[in-house]
């Protein structure tokens, strides 16, 4: 073929036998922008992340297979592409020290201790090997300037690309690129980051920081420091691969790299070939024929191996010029190593046998072994000459997805990926905004993951904790972790001003404007059937003065004010609005009109409202969230992150104005540094508003436990949930579901240790 071999021309490299292990490493010059130059072509990595690819259902894995294909097909012809897994073993005592909550100057040393042991356990079961993707691509270039150019615009559609998937992407500088090569080499080394300067200023090459200590290669194996290691490629493909093949090799619990090298062909250079073929065939079927009528056997049939490569022959350029596909030369190889020669034996035995129960060989590959290894790393380089001719459907078909892993250094323990069984570690921090929903029926688990927040950022933290408690469960939990609780009570002394401002409680210039819209809600709970345009212009009319009086020199307003600027205006309508207010200023159930009492000074606050009757819960509730708010502000302006967790929040959105206000107070808190949790078990009616359905649309982190069926159906309408999905949500255990973090659905099982005083304090099951 006439592009194969231009190619190999292109990548044709001079040999040169290496006299050193640094020389192994084809790497020749880098930039710290993560441009290499290998060979003679100019590369970049790309790090991104796994997805839930195995639990799909089928139509959604055929529309995941078609954006995967999307991505093979946007790669520039004759650039090479290579997609490399990776198995790295996995440092427990790192990853434990990273799991761990640090010590801090606090009385919770007791429950500490506990937590952490409760943390190492579960670090314990995580497996001994971490699974890393990446893509590099390579072309031919000029210049560095011109490579850079050219990868910027492969960055763009590879990004995109794995975006649409549900897998995050990262562009690699030189230290993270070298990271990935050095793992591999010295696995039982860690990382101490590569400095380019600071090596150049030291004389230190790259290569030092990467290679092995020692290299020796044998015929079909080869000897890297204390390890044993070979090199296998696929050599021969069944006429139906699975997707499931490639990561059924990956299964195998060792050191490892897979790579799947492809050159995407232009699609009129692949028609040309394919036609050519196809007159080939077409010509040695007619020389066939005329010889069998020569020799009067007219009856003769073609034979099969003829009429085969005949109608592959067809269906491939049918494939290429009818169905969207590209030709592709493909090549897939694998590096493994083991600790002896005959471990690596075995393993290799392992390998070759579970290709061979998917009707697929691994060869190895013999006194090409140092070649094979440069190619399977992520270099950038191919120096092997054993490349397939493929569609992008059977490319495609070698899918490196499995299961979305979520284990963020440092981040809060949700429970145990399902799938794998590693303990999943959330850092909000790191997604695009932190809001959280907690969705389940009652006994679902709500409250226990709710509290197991609440103790983790208590004591892992020195963040700012607030809860709004309708039910008084959170009290015990939040003494025990030296906080206070603010119990706010009909007749008690206890109050919160409603009319309580802070700066930069919103972001315009008049933050009463924005108060208002609070203040109405509170007003609309007193009654049902709402207020019209003159009676909200009344309000806002008399929000303004009592905010004016406050700004020239008077003391903060409250609902008291608020009805006597409405008894002075002239309007019959206000007449009647301060009617309305006078129980709630004057009566029994005025907690919320008076000036503020409450002296807050610790970190971590609980207001317990489980002692309003009903007709002030939803309004406590709202007041409530509206000093947590004004607290976020505040803290803000300190630089000190805050944690607001909200149970029953289907209430907050009862009326229009409450919802409104929440919506507003949702974008505010991510823009303040505040880190939000709403916990509901009714959600019908908190996807019922146009309001709620937004905020847990737009939140990058939902928590769904056991649902109703009528729940279940519209969260999966939502968040498109495939029926083996549903499974998870959907008559299971407490404290099992499913997650939605980043896009990705994970599905988890949360199991607090229940041997300890901890869970004595978090339980809500009735004699525990």
């Amino acid at each position: 073929m006439r592009y194969f071999q231009k190619i190999m021309r292109q990548d044709k490299e001079r040999f040169v036998v290496p006299k050193s292990v640094q020389q192994t490493i084809p790497i020749q010059r880098i930039w710290q922008d993560g441009l290499f130059y290998t060979g003679n072509k100019y590369s970049k990595s790309w790090q991104f992340t796994d997805i839930n690819y195995a639990l799909s259902s089928d139509e959604d894995k055929k529309a995941k297979f078609e954006t995967y294909s999307a991505l093979l097909n946007a790669q520039k012809s004759g650039s090479g592409v290579k997609i490399t897994l990776c198995n790295r073993p996995l440092d427990r005592e790192g990853f434990a020290a990273t799991v761990l909550l640090p010590p801090q100057e606090d009385n919770c040393t007791l429950y500490r201790d506990e937590y952490n042991q409760f943390l190492s356990e579960q670090a314990i079961g995580v497996d001994t090997i971490m699974q890393e993707r990446y893509i590099t691509i390579s072309g031919h270039y000029k210049t560095p300037e011109d490579a850079r150019l050219g990868l910027a615009r492969t960055n763009v559609d590879v990004t995109s690309q794995l975006a649409r998937l549900g897998s995050r992407c990262e562009g690699l500088d030189a230290g993270k690129r070298l990271e990935t090569i050095r793992g591999f080499f010295r696995p039982d080394e860690p990382g101490v980051g590569f400095d380019l300067r600071d090596a150049m200023w030291h004389g230190h090459g790259f290569r030092d920081y990467v290679c092995p200590m020692s290299l020796a290669v044998k015929g079909s194996y080869f000897e890297m420091d204390d390890k044993f290691g070979r090199v296998l490629f696929l050599r021969e493909y069944a006429n139906f691969v699975s997707d499931e093949m490639i990561m059924e090799l990956m299964s195998l619990p060792r050191s490892m790299m897979l790579s799947i090298d492809f050159i995407p062909v232009p699609t009129d250079e692949a028609v040309k070939e394919i036609q050519t073929k196809l007159l080939g065939v077409e010509t040695n079927i007619a020389q066939w024929q005329r010889k069998q009528n020569q020799a009067n056997n007219f009856s003769s049939v073609i034979p099969y191996d003829m009429e085969l490569q005949r109608q592959e022959t067809t269906e491939f350029l049918n494939d290429i010029s009818a169905r969207d596909q590209c030709m592709m030369f493909a090549l897939v190889t694998i590096v493994h190593l083991a600790n002896s020669k005959a471990e690596l034996d075995r393993d290799t035995e392992a390998l070759q046998a579970k290709a061979a129960s998917r009707m697929c060989r691994l060869g190895i590959l013999r006194y090409q072994q140092l070649p094979g290894l440069q190619t399977a790393l992520p270099f950038g380089v191919r120096r092997i000459n054993a490349l397939r001719t493929l569609t992008t459907e059977a490319l495609a078909v070698l899918t490196p997805f499995k299961s979305r892993e979520i284990m963020e250094p440092g981040g809060f323990y949700l429970g145990n990926n399902q799938t794998t069984g590693n303990p999943i570690l959330l850092d909000r921090a790191l997604l695009q905004n932190p809001n959280l929903f907690l969705l389940g029926i009652p006994g679902s688990g709500k409250s226990m993951i709710l509290k197991q927040i609440v103790i983790a950022m208590a004591l892992g933290t020195k963040d700012d904790i607030i809860l709004c408690d309708p039910e008084g469960e959170a009290s015990a939990i939040v003494r025990a972790l030296g906080g206070e609780v603010i119990r706010i009570s009909v007749g008690s002394d206890t109050h919160i001003n409603a009319m309580d401002l802070t700066e930069g409680y919103s972001e315009g210039n008049k933050p009463w404007l924005e108060k208002s819209e609070f203040v109405l809600s509170l007003l609309e709970q007193l009654d049902k059937r709402g207020f019209g345009l003159q009676e909200k212009s009344l309000i806002d009319r008399c929000l303004d003065l009592a905010y004016e009086d406050y700004l020239a020199g008077a003391p903060m307003p409250t609902l008291c004010e608020l009805r006597q600027k409405l008894l002075e205006q002239p309007e019959k309508e206000a007449e009647g609005l301060a009617l309305a207010f006078e129980r709630f200023t004057n009566g029994s159930l005025n907690v919320f009109s008076q000036p503020t009492n409450v002296k807050v000074k610790s970190r971590i606050i609980s207001y317990d409202i489980s002692g309003l009757g009903a007709q002030l819960r939803t309004i406590g509730t709202l007041v409530v969230s509206d000093a947590m708010s004004n607290r976020v502000a505040d803290n803000w302006r300190n630089g000190k992150r805050t944690h607001i967790l909200i149970d029953e929040f289907h209430v907050m959105l009862e009326n229009p104005h409450g919802a409104e206000f929440f919506n507003s107070a949702w974008r505010r808190y991510r823009k303040r540094n505040g880190f939000p949790v709403a916990a509901t078990q009714n959600v019908e009616a908190l996807l019922a508003t146009v309001q709620g359905s937004t905020m847990i649309s737009n939140s990058e982190c939902v928590v769904m436990l056991n649902q109703a069926p009528r729940d279940a159906e519209k969260l999966t309408e939502l968040f498109h949930i495939s029926e083996s999905q549903q499974n998870y949500i959907i008559n299971v255990p407490a404290g099992s579901g499913l997650l939605r973090y980043g896009g990705a659905l994970v599905p988890f099982m949360n199991r607090f240790k229940t041997d300890t005083e901890l869970y004595k304090l978090i339980t809500t099951k009735p004699g525990e």
